[in-house]
């Protein structure tokens, strides 16, 4: 990590895109504060392509905004490498994570990964997930309001543990509940992103001591399992990832190391525990605040329908997408909309300023999910999941959580509000509800009833 950072160029604004002349501090107070509406005064200000001066970097942060400026940096490879970008997550989740793989071998690496995320072995996991969303519904159900992203978090959390990791033992269960927990919270992934002291171990009061000793358990707990299962006599008949993983072999024969496990199960699970529980969250909270919107889905999905339930899914993740932006970094000296960006510079897909350009999405502020029961307006127009090679490679499992609890949600209850829209707050790259996305889930039951007595009156 310090690597990248010591690469990259300092700020010269001859050498960058065009910047505000605010110093860092400010930039940085303004874009923890409100991430969306400050992004959106600089595209306007400067158009699609600008840059940000925040901590952590000593330089600019180079921003990409609209499909053509989104569609360069996801795919143009030679020109911008996912190396030293992806390698800010490698104390997290391994440097030889899928996340933090240079290519070519990151090619090579996606191609064992893929097959247990498509296909039968997705459907077969239907069942699972809706039985966890039926478990944790009463934690929804009644009372003024309810935060909706901790109890998201609660059940994507035990989809990884038991789709990805295979757990089945419930003591077992817990205990990778308490460490995984513990580990991806927000306060201890944040060292990521504090300078490069602050995240060494300095003591088991330093912020950096402790994510390391909270990373140190969930690697030899995951070690353990990775021991466990290959000695288990039923992997073969086993159907979680870790288990399809230890038989993945490439054209030449070769499967996964102990090592290149352990990093991309820890990629699995922090790539697919927030992003997916921000997601239900904003769709319910979003549908809490637009009835119409809600009362067209549930009617839909009553009627055996699922075209607006997808719908609704797409305008959520345009609105409000989970992941902020995608990282890269340059190879080389190069420009991008017109614009100087020097090598080693760190350079963002910014999803939502993409989400919310009005020459793509008219009346972009508007949640509108009947507009995506179209084609979208073109490729790279909606990125919710990143795009190109590095496009996440667990969206199947992804949409089939988010799609399946909110399915089972709609069917018992109905979001209204509870309280005023929340606006939204960056963590790390998670672009979060700033309340934890509260809504009122009322049961059906209860909803007609109330609804019946009003007519009756």
């Amino acid at each position: 990590m310090s690597d990248a950072f010591t690469r990259e160029p300092p700020w010269d604004p001859r050498r960058f895109p065009p910047a505000s002349r605010a110093p860092r501090p400010v930039q940085t107070a303004r874009m923890l504060r409100d991430p969306l509406a400050y992004a959106r005064s600089l595209r306007r200000r400067f158009g699609p392509v600008f840059s940000l001066r925040t901590y952590p970097y000593r330089g600019a942060l180079v921003c990409a905004a609209g499909a053509a400026a989104n569609r360069a940096v996801l795919t143009d490879h030679e020109r911008f490498t996912g190396g030293d970008a992806a390698a800010l997550l490698a104390p997290a989740i391994g440097t030889r994570s899928l996340i933090c793989t240079p290519p070519p071998l990151h090619l090579t690496h996606r191609k064992l990964l893929l097959p247990p995320f498509h296909g039968e072995r997705i459907t077969r996991w239907a069942q699972r997930v809706r039985e966890l969303v039926h478990g944790g519904l009463p934690e929804l159900l009644g009372g003024d309001g309810v935060p909706v992203r901790p109890w998201a978090q609660r059940l994507t959390l035990d989809v990884i543990l038991r789709v990805v990791l295979g757990l089945t033992d419930p003591a077992r269960v817990a205990t990778f509940r308490r460490a995984l927990n513990a580990y991806v919270a927000t306060g201890n992934l944040a060292v990521l992103f504090l300078p490069g002291p602050l995240r060494r171990d300095l003591g088991p009061l330093s912020p950096g001591g402790r994510f390391h000793r909270l990373r140190t358990a969930v690697w030899d707990l995951t070690r353990e399992e990775i021991a466990a299962r290959r000695a288990a006599p039923d992997r073969a008949h086993r159907d979680d990832v870790l288990s399809m993983l230890l038989d993945a072999r490439d054209e030449h024969g070769a499967g996964l190391d102990d090592a290149q496990l352990l990093d991309e199960l820890t990629g699995l699970v922090l790539a697919g525990y927030e992003t997916t529980a921000t997601t239900i969250a904003w769709t319910l909270h979003l549908l809490a605040h637009h009835p119409a919107a809600r009362d067209d889905l549930i009617a839909d999905l009553d009627a055996g329908s699922d075209r607006l339930l997808k719908a609704t899914v797409k305008e959520s993740g345009r609105l409000r997408p989970a992941v902020y932006n995608a990282m890269r970094t340059a190879a080389h000296d190069t420009e991008l909309g017109g614009h100087p960006v020097p090598r080693h510079a760190f350079v963002a897909a910014l999803f939502p300023l993409t989400h919310l350009d009005p020459e793509l999405w008219p009346e972009p502020d508007a949640f509108r999910p009947g507009r995506h029961l179209g084609p979208d307006p073109g490729p790279y127009a909606l990125t919710p999941f990143g795009g190109g090679v590095r496009r996440c490679i667990g969206v199947s499992l992804a949409q089939l959580e988010i799609e399946t609890a909110l399915r089972e949600i709609l069917a018992a209850a109905v979001p209204e509000p509870a309280g005023p829209p929340e606006p939204a707050r960056l963590v790390a790259v998670t672009i979060v509800p700033a309340r934890g996305g509260r809504v009122r889930l009322r049961g059906r039951q209860e909803r007609r009833a109330a609804a019946a007595h009003v007519r009756h009156l």
